[in-house]
């Protein structure tokens, strides 16, 4: 996974925030969705500078090391790479076979839905 600082940490708060503390949550989502610096998070936190840094790092080793063992954003992106070369494929498909078109777009629709319920 190298997607930048802020993507990466969006997708681990994503699959694995639920492991961390309600507080760090908040402090991560702060930081990572609503892009607030760590001052802007320590006021609105009633924290100190320090403490929202601090917890930051520990809540982004908490999440990278839950990616380390579980690895389910790699699986996920695994999934996401071989569901757009099947839709691709698909839909070369339905220009060779245009009497296909409507079954084919229902399976193009059942893959994405398979891919959006992960």
């Amino acid at each position: 996974m190298n997607y930048g600082t802020k993507a990466e940490m969006a997708l681990l708060l994503d699959f694995y925030g639920s492991l961390l503390t309600e507080r760090q949550r908040e402090i991560a989502d702060l930081s990572t969705n609503e892009d607030l610096s760590l001052r802007e998070i320590a006021s609105v936190c009633g924290i100190t500078y320090q403490g929202v840094r601090d917890s930051l790092k520990k809540s982004e080793g908490i999440l990278k090391d839950a990616e380390a063992k579980l690895g389910l954003i790699e699986r996920f992106d695994g999934m996401r790479e071989k569901f757009s070369f099947i839709v691709n494929s698909l839909n070369e498909l339905k220009k060779t076979c245009p009497d296909y078109e409507k079954e084919i777009d229902r399976v193009i629709d059942a893959a994405k839905e398979m891919v959006d319920s992960f």
